[in-house]
């Protein structure tokens, strides 16, 4: 049966992609947190074989890893590369310069959501995931008090925030979340299915999660199994509509992401300072839709375009709440390109220095403050000083606002290309022989920031400054070659003058 479902879609190609006077029908799906890479490339090569992040890195390979990136993320995603690039177009593919993010400063959930679906970032009064109503107005509370569309949109989200951030209960919009907390995608899926069948929504926006919660847990091998299952879900969801008069060739899809993930073992995580996760993507397909496939060298395109779509879809005025009105995707853009921070820091060569140890460990300073980036820790805020055996942050003497200032020199056994991996929560900074090589400045979630040093045998300079501002703490500083696996830079290699 789903091959003939599949077949018959193939053959809708056509009419999904040319436009007239017929009555649309809209499906909104977003899926939280899944990383343009992904989508574009299918599995990351650094990941998938990462026993840290894998349970069975052979398994996962099996499954996912393909020699192309084309043929990676055909398997990752079948329905999206067979399907919906030849009935609609896809942005968003930094390598092939198509480029697309958010505009708010925060790159988490529910900003993201708000700037999708209100028109803008609203960066003063929507900064957190714990908000409750939303105070703007989302364009489907705008479509849902247009005649044509009245009680005819229906949201379903995994995450119990969804109704809230497009005001559900204000304007009357059904569906929600029944629970009203995180539940699993099959849920929400199961939810949709029978609303599209029994209720025929004219517009319904489905939001899933599975991505963003195995990301965060660190489990790769399931964020890429939801990712491929969240392929599955739009099939089923494209399937069920273009079997039913009610949508079959009226409908149009549109489907996105709230946020990016950071590069690499930063994966797991996003939000300010975290590099990459503020990159985002979307498909667009079926009826006026073109039908470009994968674009390129197009955008930049920001979230906050996607309420103005919307709205051209459902043929309403739609004005954000800020009064500025954004244009509508439009993939044949092509404005100034955005510069990328890359995701690995290449730092140079550095040549060892003349020194003599005094004694084996690392120099601290201990400060206290309010700490919101390495600059509030002043002289006058320093508490304490000594020395210890590592960058150990659990000497502080509270749960926040402190500071730590380490001084140390590394001894490098080779010369050869090392990569540094620095992990904190919140800012922090690393210098090696005076240059600072990774900037993970202010406060922020859990992040890994890599740089690259070529580094000749004998000893360096390093120092690091970190801050704790609030809620939850972590430092550590990992080290990697050719010729050595990735630790934790060990006691052994660190001495004090």
């Amino acid at each position: 049966m789903k091959k003939l479902l599949f077949l018959l879609l193939a053959g809708l190609s056509l009419v999904a992609c040319n436009d007239d006077n017929v009555e649309r029908r809209l499906v909104v799906i977003t899926i939280d947190g899944l990383r343009w890479q992904e989508l574009f490339t299918g599995a990351d090569s650094f990941l998938v074989a990462n026993a840290r992040y894998v349970a069975s890195p052979d398994s996962l390979k099996q499954a996912y890893w393909r020699d192309t990136p084309e043929e990676r993320r055909q398997v990752l995603m079948p329905f999206t590369w067979s399907y919906i690039v030849k009935n609609g177009y896809l942005i968003g593919n930094r390598e092939k310069g198509s480029q697309m993010q958010v505009a708010n400063k925060w790159h988490f959930s529910y900003p993201g959501y708000s700037e999708l679906f209100c028109g803008y970032p609203d960066d003063e009064r929507v900064n957190s995931n714990d908000l409750g109503d939303n105070p703007n107005t989302s364009v489907f509370e705008v479509v849902n008090r247009d005649e044509r569309y009245r009680d005819s949109v229906m949201v379903y989200g995994t995450w119990g925030a969804i109704p809230h951030i497009v005001n559900s209960e204000r304007s009357g919009i059904k569906g929600g979340n029944p629970e009203n907390r995180r539940r699993g995608d099959d849920f929400t899926y199961a939810y949709a299915i029978e609303m599209l069948t029994q209720s025929h929504p004219k517009v319904l926006y489905v939001s899933f999660g599975g991505t963003d919660h195995y990301g965060h847990e660190g489990q790769y091998d399931k964020y890429l199994d939801a990712a491929h299952i969240f392929d599955q879900y739009i099939q089923g969801i494209v399937e069920i509509c273009e079997a039913d008069p009610f949508y079959k060739g009226r409908t149009a899809y549109i489907v996105t992401t709230d946020h990016g993930r950071g590069f690499r073992r930063a994966f797991i995580s996003h939000g300010v300072g975290i590099r990459g996760s503020e990159n985002t993507w979307l498909m667009a397909f079926g009826r006026g839709m073109e039908c470009l496939g994968e674009t390129s060298n197009n955008g930049p395109f920001y979230t906050q375009q996607m309420a103005a779509t919307i709205a051209k879809v459902t043929g309403v005025d739609f004005t954000p709440d800020n009064g500025v009105k954004q244009p509508p995707f439009d993939p044949h853009f092509k404005g100034e390109p955005i510069v990328d921070e890359a995701g690995l820091i290449d730092c140079g060569k550095f040549a060892a220095i003349d020194v003599t140890p005094t004694g084996k460990g690392v120099k601290y300073e201990y400060y206290e403050g309010d700490f919101h980036e390495i600059a509030d820790m002043k002289p006058e805020t320093k508490k304490a000083e000594g020395v210890m055996q590592n960058f150990d942050i659990t000497k502080a003497q509270r749960e926040d606002g402190f500071g730590f200032v380490f001084k140390t020199l590394i001894l490098v056994p080779e010369t050869q290309k090392y990569m540094f991996t620095n992990i904190s929560d919140d800012g922090s900074c690393v210098w090696l022989d005076g240059k600072l090589i990774i900037n993970d400045d202010g406060s922020h979630s859990e992040n890994y920031t890599e740089a690259y040093a070529e580094m000749e045998k004998g000893y360096h300079r390093l120092e690091i400054k970190y801050i704790e501002d609030c809620e939850g703490q972590t430092y550590g500083l990992e080290l990697e070659s050719p010729s050595m696996p990735v630790v934790a830079v060990p006691d052994a290699m660190l001495y004090y003058e």
